[in-house]
């Protein structure tokens, strides 16, 4: 076999050593106070941050477990801090339009302040309002006025009873008014006496009786205008006095708040409001009257709704809104029931985190913004217009049956940050115009880092800060050097660090969980190796069933003996928490025929585009190799015995074209050797992934059945970067009891299958006598004159019969 393609154990993994790090434990190591390796996300946040112009909203896009959120509330945090303190937005009865409350914003703390104060003044106003009205002065000024309307009353009164007894009718006050009664020498008549009167008399007494009745209407209506006219007069007392009072309790308010347009403005509506119902102010409203179906109680409409206060906030704020439904964002307006009936008022409206984030930051899990309804959309609505509405959700939607509150628009300045994966950015790139405009930033996290001192040194730092900020137990140089191993195996590479922060926390978790078990003093490299171990140990029963399936036969894998159109190639298989490779048996039959390659993964739905491309690919192999002096004609299939899931991916392209070469020279391959890479037109072999997975997945096998030291697993050469093996795969390579190859051509992959060159090609076509290749094209030269000799042979034949039935 090829020593040039064998690898040494030396190959197969990262010797971390971190000699030039002076330390005995992690508590000897500062924590870490920077970022790892995500300078360019990094920068894409502080520009989006600094950048104070509309649009200018961030996507930081990347991986679960990147770190992306940690980085970005402490990136914002600490920006944050320099910025100006928010302003506190309250919320109060608009007298003009009662179902539209303002929405005021005001300096940090002054909201508060100005609760205070006003609440203050109207208690105040209350008691001293209610000690003018009751003052002797007032008393006397008002009974004055009763007095005077009184007099009037009474002089119409006396007017209407001198006429009438000037006309011999006597009236005297009801219940219903006014009774009007003839007279005779000063006596009332009855209706007998009334009718036993000479006709004139009578028509005399009715013609006066209807005269005094049309003049008692006149004195009625008189007197319902003096009542009008005493009430007028009356209110406008208690208005002359409640004004003064009013305006003095009012004026050092006024004065405060002079800058304050809107504020001044309200003031001015609340002393107007007051001074024109005093008796709803006082609560002593006549209309009051207790109905059996008021719909909800008074509203008091002198109070303040502080739905933001920051008055104990410093820097500009920063919300993280974890679960961004329409209600959070927005905020709601809460509802009571009172008598069998639902009411709101101005004081039940609730902030969302769109308020509580007005000029800060606000940062949303994009892909939980995407399952609310309307939260997307009114978020950009916002966002383009600069203006926060809060509305009720029920009569957003349409399942309100009454009109709710609709309190004027907010205005709002906020910079928000969506966090998400990358696919989400693409598809609303894609499909949502507006997404460009409103979010012109994107940060996107990497993965991994390339290996530096200075990156090494801050894994170090990293491992230490989790130590210190979690009060786990300290870890010594081994397993210091264990994590970061463990960080190399993460990005499948030999010099690049894995910054999938969240699995390196757990290990380094789990890991002081186990050496407190034991209990060790110090975290060391066995105990990283446990919580590894563990960690596999509670995921990997998919694996372990298996390969106790490929050790009982069931799944029939052979690792030793040579066999034709037969080898085994290597999978991954992710089953969400836990990643692991296994065998495959590959076989393959060949045929004369014209269909060419037949990938019967495909023909049963069981197939990818991926792999369906590498299929395809080993057709334009062979037409490279052997179609250029005659046209090929043969058939062949291809299938992964006992699968019965889907197959995807190009990886097994190059065990493929091994099997389908063998199969048609009929030089078996070795069995003991799995093959992993794909393949292009020109036979070079090239990188895949899982690379580690795979090799530990047939080694697993090889090592249930026993090493014979020919087993192995042939890789592309471009993936020997990635190789970062487990200690048991390395030391059986450095025994002689297992190998690895890396090849970049099938040339040299087949030779270590089957112990046989390919040959060189010849100017005529064909290649070095008894070599694979040759044997290949002299099997396809065979498919091609069996294929001739047949079509001549039916051509005869329709001849023959042709000929027969013109006889």
């Amino acid at each position: 076999m090829l020593k040039k393609c064998l690898l040494s154990a030396d190959q197969l993994k990262k010797d971390v050593s971190l000699a030039k790090i002076k330390f005995n434990t992690t508590k000897d190591i500062p924590p870490l106070d920077t970022v790892i390796g995500q300078e360019r996300a990094v920068s894409s946040i502080n520009f989006a941050l600094q950048m104070d112009k509309s649009g200018y909203n961030l996507f930081v896009s990347g991986r679960y477990g990147s770190g992306r959120t940690t980085i970005v509330m402490d990136l914002v945090k600490r920006f944050a801090r320099q910025g100006p303190p928010p302003q506190d937005c309250i919320i109060i009865y608009n007298f003009e339009a009662p179902d539209e409350p303002y929405a005021i914003l005001m300096p940090p703390g002054e909201g508060r302040r100005f609760k205070n104060r006003f609440q203050k003044l109207i208690r105040n106003l209350r008691r001293d309002l209610l000690k003018s009205l009751e003052s002797k002065q007032y008393d006397d000024e008002r009974g004055k006025v009763v007095e005077k309307y009184q007099k009037k009353k009474q002089e119409l009164l006396q007017t209407l009873e001198v006429e009438a007894h000037a006309l011999d009718i006597q009236i005297q006050p009801s219940n219903m008014g006014f009774l009007t009664i003839p007279t005779k020498n000063g006596k009332p008549l009855n209706q007998e006496e009334f009718q036993l009167l000479p006709h004139e008399e009578r028509e005399k007494i009715t013609n006066n009786l209807a005269y005094v009745q049309k003049r008692i209407q006149e004195v009625v209506k008189n007197i319902n205008i003096l009542d009008r006219d005493l009430h007028d007069e009356l209110e406008d007392l208690t208005q002359k006095t409640a004004r003064f009072v009013v305006n003095n309790h009012f004026a050092h308010l006024l004065e405060k708040y002079h800058d304050f347009p809107e504020i001044k403005n309200y003031l001015h509506q609340a002393a107007e409001d007051i001074i024109k119902d005093v008796a709803n102010f006082l609560g002593k409203s006549e209309s009051e009257s207790p109905l059996p179906l008021q719909q909800g109680p008074q509203i008091d409409k002198y109070q303040v709704n502080i739905v933001v206060d920051n008055t104990k906030h410093n820097g500009s704020p920063v919300v993280y809104e974890t679960n961004p439904t329409y209600t959070n964002l927005f905020g709601r307006i809460e509802k009571k029931a009172y008598q069998g009936f639902v009411y709101t008022d101005y004081t039940m409206i609730k902030p969302g985190s769109l308020l509580n984030a007005n000029g800060g930051y606000l940062v949303i899990d994009a892909e939980q913004l995407l399952k609310h309804p309307f939260a997307y959309e009114s978020l950009k609505r916002s966002l383009r217009s600069g203006e926060l509405r809060i509305e009720d959700f029920p009569e957003l939607i349409g399942l309100a049956t009454t009109t709710s509150l609709r309190p004027r628009p907010i205005p709002l300045k906020v910079k928000v940050i969506l966090i998400g994966q990358a696919y989400l950015y693409r598809l609303l790139h894609s499909y949502d115009e507006e997404f460009g405009k409103i979010f012109k930033v994107r940060a996107d996290f990497d993965v991994e880092v390339k290996e530096t001192p200075t990156t090494v040194k801050q894994y170090v730092q990293f491992i230490s800060r989790v130590v210190h900020e979690e009060k786990l137990r300290h870890f010594d140089r081994s397993g210091v050097e264990a994590i970061i191993e463990y960080a190399y195996r993460l990005a499948d590479h030999k010099k690049r660090l894995s910054i999938r922060f969240a699995e390196l926390v757990r290990i380094i978790r789990e890991s002081s969980f186990w050496a407190a078990q034991k209990r060790h003093k110090l975290v060391s490299r066995q105990d990283v190796e446990m919580a590894i171990d563990n960690l596999i140990y509670r995921h990997n029963l998919i694996e372990e069933k298996i390969h106790e399936a490929i050790r009982e036969r069931t799944i029939n894998i052979d690792v030793t003996g040579f066999k034709v159109g037969e080898i085994n190639g290597l999978a991954v298989y992710d089953v969400g928490d836990h990643v692991f490779g296994r065998p495959n048996r590959i076989t393959i039959n060949t045929y004369i025929g014209s269909r060419g390659i037949i990938n019967i993964e495909r023909e049963a739905k069981l197939s990818g585009k991926i792999h369906d491309k590498g299929v395809l690919i080993l057709a334009g192999f062979f037409y490279e190799k052997f179609g250029n002096d005659m046209p090929l004609s043969f058939s062949a299939s291809i299938t992964f015995e006992q699968s019965y899931s889907g197959i995807d991916g190009d990886s097994a392209s190059s065990a493929e074209l091994y099997a389908l070469i063998s199969a048609l020279s009929g030089v078996p391959i070795n069995q003991g050797i799995a093959v992993t890479g794909s393949v292009n037109q020109k036979g070079e072999v090239q990188a895949i992934g899982g690379v580690n997975e795979k090799i530990e997945g047939f080694f697993k096998v090889c090592q249930s059945r026993g090493l014979n030291g020919q087993q192995g697993v042939i890789i592309p050469q471009a993936n020997v970067k990635n190789l970062l093996l487990k200690d048991e795969v390395v030391e059986a390579v450095r025994a002689g009891k297992f190998h690895i190859w890396a090849v970049d051509n099938i040339e040299d992959g087949l030779y270590i299958l089957t112990g046989q060159k390919c040959g060189l090609r010849h100017k005529d076509g064909s290649y070095t006598q008894n070599s694979i290749f040759e044997k290949v094209r002299q099997r396809l030269v065979e498919f091609a004159r069996q294929t001739q000799a047949f079509r001549q042979q039916i051509s005869e034949m329709s001849k023959k019969d042709q000929d027969d039935s013109e006889e």
